[in-house]
């Protein structure tokens, strides 16, 4: 079940015990406010955990020759990257040698690198952020596509139809709006329950996402013997020739 933004809303006023049609002591429509403490909810929630339905990939990102700085979003030469949160990984790609880009944080590019156009252009093997733009060392000698994994900020929700991004978790949407409604409300005492509901739902959360039985490790015991395990290796053929029973026939 995905409950709509306006339902989302109305379960957010029963549980502050507000009427959906009220007003907020400003006059202003109770939904309009509300509407704004859930989309305050749903950036605490991404604050607290990057879930997969919020992981993007684009695979058409390129570097342009001789240029250093890439904005993420928008503007000239920019990655075409949608509400991005944070890069997760960048990968250059061409046919010869593709790479991950290993990031630097801005102060150790700056102290290594203060001036990268005194290097020679080359392909990129280090990247940092700065605010919404990408910079690249070395410097591109070519266009190279670029494929960028990256975090996203969960769309702006408005009263109608529309469904949050975050797949699956209407309780901790609904905990995340009553938490930031009640807190706009200065209501401390209930804020303090709904951050305890919030908070367990959270945690309750991050275990479903973040588990990932095809890639969990098996821990094997250690061992010389690097033939194959066989009920009977003195006959098999693809034994340890070492073995003194190698090739044994009986």
């Amino acid at each position: 079940m995905a409950l709509t933004a306006t339902q989302l809303v109305t379960e957010i006023c029963d549980i502050v015990g507000k009427r959906v049609g009220a007003s907020a002591p400003s006059g202003t429509a109770l939904q309009s406010r509300v509407i704004n403490y859930l989309n305050f909810g749903q950036r605490r929630i991404a604050r607290s955990a990057n879930f997969d339905e919020l992981c993007a990939l684009n695979e058409s990102a390129a570097t342009v020759t001789s240029v250093k700085t890439y904005p993420m979003s928008s503007g000239t030469n920019n990655l075409g990257l949608t509400r991005v949160k944070d890069i997760a990984g960048i990968k250059l790609i061409d046919s010869e040698n593709s790479w991950r880009l290993t990031r630097w944080s801005v102060k150790k590019f700056d102290q290594k690198y203060p001036y990268p156009e005194n290097f020679a252009t080359q392909r990129p093997t280090i990247y940092t952020r700065w605010g919404s733009n990408i910079v690249l060392f070395r410097i591109p000698d070519a266009a190279y596509t670029l494929h960028v994994r990256y975090h996203q900020w969960p769309t702006e929700l408005s009263l109608g139809s529309a469904t949050s991004d975050f797949l699956d978790k209407d309780e901790l949407l609904v905990a995340a709006g009553a938490l930031e409604t009640f807190l706009a409300l200065e209501e401390a005492v209930d804020a303090a329950i709904w951050l305890k509901r919030f908070e367990s739902l959270m945690e309750v959360a991050r275990v479903d996402d973040t588990y990932e039985p095809d890639w969990a490790p098996e821990a094997e015991p250690m061992s010389d013997w690097k033939g194959p395990e066989s009920g009977s290796p003195w006959i098999d053929p693809s034994g340890d020739p070492s073995d003194p029973l190698y090739g044994y026939p009986g």
